[in-house]
């Protein structure tokens, strides 16, 4: 066990609906982080009130997101591009709790990102088109409307994730973050965790901790810097730092 993984289980808990009625934030700014987990024990240390989401024991949930995009890969390209309204559409699935869920994220010109989630009962399976529930709940979205029958999945992201409340902001940390694409390369995070605190525009107690050991935000996106890692020939300058830094895509990621 992780320092990291000690400190999270000793703290108090709250449990899902006081987490959805104190802090649901579907509509907030992101800040994210690439921390190692010692570090991140060392900052969570510095922050007084945290609480540890906590459902039938445990504090640590898998979760597997496929991500679906154009042929041309609009929703990257936007990404890359940094054009001011942009979208990302996927399924997530709650691997140890059941359930499974379309969300479309939208990113406003203000910077604010608003996420929309439906859980559905169709099976959405890889290598398919978006159909049934999933497919009306996307084309509901002027902005992904016209693109909705050419979504198809491009990947498939797996992690492990903890989820915490403090000074009013959600904390999700991601450990184990693994990217496979439609072909089975394999691309990811090695041992290092990723922090997004989601809160309104002002920067809250944990953003300050990190600040404090000389950790800023760092830009990465599950989606867009492994989708990168493993097609380099994309365009991708604005995640040209996280991927030197942090990403690998050691063959042995996928064993």
């Amino acid at each position: 066990m992780s320092a990291w993984e000690a400190r999270r289980d000793a703290l108090p808990t709250v449990s899902l609906a006081e987490l959805e009625a104190e802090a649901a934030l579907l509509t907030r700014v992101d800040r994210k982080y690439i921390v190692s987990p010692a570090l991140w024990a060392a900052a969570m240390g510095a922050v007084d009130g945290v609480r540890a989401l906590e459902i039938d024991g445990s504090r640590a949930f898998a979760y597997a997101s496929v991500y679906y995009d154009t042929p041309g890969l609009d929703s990257y390209r936007a990404a890359a591009r940094r054009r001011p309204a942009r979208y990302k559409v996927r399924t997530r699935e709650y691997l140890d709790t059941g359930g499974r869920a379309i969300e479309v994220k939208l990113r406003s010109v203000r910077g604010e990102t608003v996420k929309h989630r439906e859980f559905i009962a169709d099976e959405v399976a890889r290598g398919r088109r978006l159909d049934g529930t999933a497919r009306a709940f996307v084309a509901t979205f002027p902005e992904v409307a016209g693109a909705v029958d050419a979504l198809t999945p491009v990947l498939e992201t797996r992690y492990a994730r903890s989820t915490l409340v403090a000074d009013g902001a959600r904390v999700t940390i991601d450990d184990g973050v693994t990217a496979t694409d439609v072909e089975g390369a394999v691309a990811g995070f090695g041992a290092a965790l990723i922090v997004e605190t989601k809160s309104t525009l002002r920067a809250g107690a944990v953003d300050r901790a990190l600040w404090a050991r000389g950790i800023r935000p760092a830009r990465v996106s599950k989606y867009c810097t492994t989708l990168a890692a493993l097609q380099p020939e994309l365009p991708s300058n604005r995640w040209n730092r996280t991927l030197r830094r942090h990403l690998t895509t050691d063959p042995a990621l996928a064993a």
